[in-house]
């Protein structure tokens, strides 16, 4: 975050990206044609994301006893980055939709979600059905159905045990991204997004008070997790104000980021236990944003890179499967496959088959069946989008 902006075509052509994305024009470019969609940054993201969660799960019986696990728990970190990406990545979305068609679709956007979520999802629940089954695993019919109907964050995390509820208790932050998915597109479609805002902000904090109320009469029910969701829509709505975009983007800079960083891991360290505060979601959601407003700095060229990017594609299938691998307790000879290092290479291996045989197919499937306004990301098949991109030069920057 450290590096001045400079008129390089290649820092040209990602401010024309942000602009469309965002909705407005910045005073160093004009409006192009094309309109991707994409926000490499976020990818980046993704990976510190999943990285967070691999390190918590790879670890956990190494150091469950020693004084430095609390320094490798970075599991719940990792998901609360995943929500505040999500909801900012959602939110920019539909406010890109709303102003390249004027309204905001539900049914083209439910059935790109389902097509994007479900497919890989209920695989990963086959597999452990199956496993179950045959008694490799041990995966009760309670946990099993409130994964496939997304309400395991309901269901008490104290059933795992000796691999008892342990491959799929990951299912409880899916349930609450379906649960925000199935809220907050209609609330955005329907108070408009300058009442969004107000929307976005109130939800936030009642959920921060339910979950203060949780903390101290009983067991936090994790759909008390949604304000880190909420407050991501929150920075993509602001930042959709051309004028509000503008005068954050001359003010929030490296300094701010790097105290807003700063700001997130003492409250981590200080506290040495994950509370989940409201602070933490407003940090993250700032943080997320200000790489996106800035990607041509030192932290977003290196959330940009291809190693980032590449991983962050496959954080989905990586999170999906990482329980089978990383979470001991299946009988032999599975169990082989659970240990280090043969864990991880089966862990990538298994989310690369997913992300390329499952997941990209059924992308295409939804954005065919329901078409978004931008084409998203050019590595999903769609040659025209790959045409509009290169025909895109650096003559249509002021």
């Amino acid at each position: 975050m450290g590096r001045t902006w400079e008129p390089t075509p290649e820092n040209l052509f990602r401010r024309i990206e942000l602009d469309c994305l965002m909705g407005g024009t910045s005073p160093q470019t004009s409006l192009p044609t094309m309109r991707s969609g994409y926000l490499a940054t976020l990818d980046g993201w993704r990976t510190i994301a999943i990285a967070g969660v691999l390190l918590d799960h790879a670890t956990a019986g190494i150091f469950r006893h020693s004084s430095l696990y609390p320094f490798f728990r970075t599991g719940p970190n990792g998901v609360s980055v995943f929500f505040a990406v999500s909801g900012f990545l959602i939110c920019s979305r539909l406010l890109e939709e709303e102003q390249l068609t004027g309204a905001i679709r539900l049914k083209g956007f439910y059935i790109r979600r389902a097509c994007r979520i479900l497919p890989a999802a209920f695989t990963y629940l086959a597999v452990i059905g199956v496993l179950g089954v045959l008694g490799i695993l041990t995966v009760t019919p309670l946990e099993w159905v409130s994964c496939v109907l997304f309400f395991r964050n309901y269901v008490s995390p104290d059933w795992i045990h000796a691999g008892w509820g342990g491959y799929t208790i990951h299912y409880w932050s899916l349930a609450v991204e379906e649960h925000f998915y199935f809220l907050w597109p209609a609330l955005l479609a329907f108070s408009g997004r300058v009442r969004a805002r107000y929307v976005a902000a109130g939800l936030a904090a009642a959920v921060s008070v339910w979950r203060w109320w949780d903390f101290h009469h009983q067991w936090m029910e994790r759909h008390v997790r949604l304000d880190g969701l909420l407050l991501g829509c929150l920075a993509a709505l602001i930042l959709a104000e051309p004028r509000w975009r503008v005068w954050i983007e001359r003010r929030f800079t490296a300094w701010v980021w790097w105290t807003c960083v700063a700001g997130y891991v003492l409250f981590q360290l200080l506290s040495r236990t994950h509370t989940y505060s409201i602070w933490e979601s407003m940090l993250l959601a700032s943080v997320v944003a200000g790489t996106v407003l800035r990607p041509w700095e030192l932290v977003g060229r290196f959330l940009e890179n291809r190693v980032m990017k590449w991983v962050g594609r496959l954080s989905y299938s990586l999170y999906l499967w990482q329980q089978l691998f990383l979470i001991p307790g299946a009988r032999y000879p599975f169990s082989l496959v659970q240990r280090f290092p043969i864990n991880v290479a089966c862990l990538f291996l298994a989310a690369v088959l997913s992300y390329e045989l499952l997941e990209r197919p059924m992308i295409r499937l939804g954005h065919h069946l329901a078409p978004p306004p931008t084409p998203g990301r050019i590595d999903l098949g769609d040659e025209s989008a790959k045409q509009q991109r290169s025909s895109i030069g650096v003559e249509q920057v002021r």
